[in-house]
């Protein structure tokens, strides 16, 4: 219902700014009637006129655009859109009136450049979160994994490892909490809030979680257990957990003289790998040390 309130709005305004253009062009090309002496003031009113229902149109876009976005980030866009509109409104309607505007445009330009550096920070967040916000690669109550070359992680080393083709993400996992102007919230696995900057997370990797996880588990076996028993048995443990939607793959990843690592390879619900791992671990921890018996 409010969709359909605001694209009526969109139109009317629409309707009103093609009804204003139609009159100024008939009172000033049809049939004159502001006599030429007051004709610049009559200029600059219905480019004041023009500019301010555009304004409005823009301002009912933006909440059309970004139906998402919080009240307060909402606000704080759709005021600075429409300061810097009345500033630019300004000096449209002193230009119509006759003033030389030259000089406060390059005024405006020198300002702006100098205020640009000292803000480049705050500036490069606020378009980062209005790029984010139209765009939607985050929403609210969204898993992911944030992976930034500026906030570096210590991959973690143990020496039984070393020739393991296993691999990390150097990486932030959590729920996103909230999509903001300045930053991103997210909440991790241990319940604490990390709040990244728009600026750095644009640029950063996004990996999404879907409510269905591909997930991997390793698991050593003895030499003295038969593998195609240890490989028949994996298969019914993980098969029988009920985070497990579908087994996809069981095989020995790696071998030497003291045993064997098999791999099991299977689609979980949800969109956790750690708690789709450890069901499955318990289900083989209690079905292979019967393997072979």
């Amino acid at each position: 219902m409010s969709s359909s309130r605001e694209v009526h709005r969109i139109y009317s305004f629409m309707v009103l700014l093609a009804f204003v253009l139609a009159t100024i062009y008939v009172v000033t090309y049809v049939t004159p009637v502001v006599p030429a002496s007051y004709s610049r003031i009559a200029a600059a009113a219905a480019l004041a006129v023009v500019l301010f229902i555009v304004l409005r149109i823009v301002l009912l876009l933006i909440d059309r655009w970004l139906p998402a976005m919080e009240v307060g980030p909402r606000t704080t866009i759709k005021q600075l859109v429409s300061l810097a509109w009345f500033a630019l409104m300004g000096i449209a309607v002193a230009a119509a009136l006759g003033v030389d505007v030259s000089s406060v445009v390059l005024g405006s330009a020198f300002a702006s450049v100098i205020i640009g550096l000292a803000a480049q920070t705050v500036l490069s967040n606020v378009i980062a979160g209005i790029a984010l916000l139209a765009t939607h690669p985050l929403e609210a109550g969204q898993r992911v994994t944030i992976t930034t070359w500026q906030f570096s992680n210590v991959f973690p080393t143990y020496p039984p490892k070393y020739f393991s083709n296993d691999y990390l993400i150097n990486g932030f996992t959590g729920t996103v909490i909230s999509v903001g102007l300045f930053y991103t919230v997210l909440k991790d696995d241990e319940g604490a809030i990390e709040e990244i900057p728009n600026s750095i997370l644009i640029q950063a990797l996004v990996r999404s979680y879907s409510d269905r996880i591909v997930t991997t588990v390793r698991y050593w076996v003895p030499a003295d257990v038969d593998p195609d028993e240890a490989l028949r048995r994996a298969a019914e443990a993980a098969a029988r957990c009920s985070a497990v939607e579908e087994v996809r793959s069981v095989a020995i990843d790696e071998a030497d003289q003291s045993g064997y690592v098999l791999m099991i390879t299977a689609d979980c619900r949800g969109n956790s790998q750690r708690g789709c791992r450890s069901a499955i671990l318990r289900e083989l921890l209690r079905e292979l040390p019967r393997a072979g018996k």
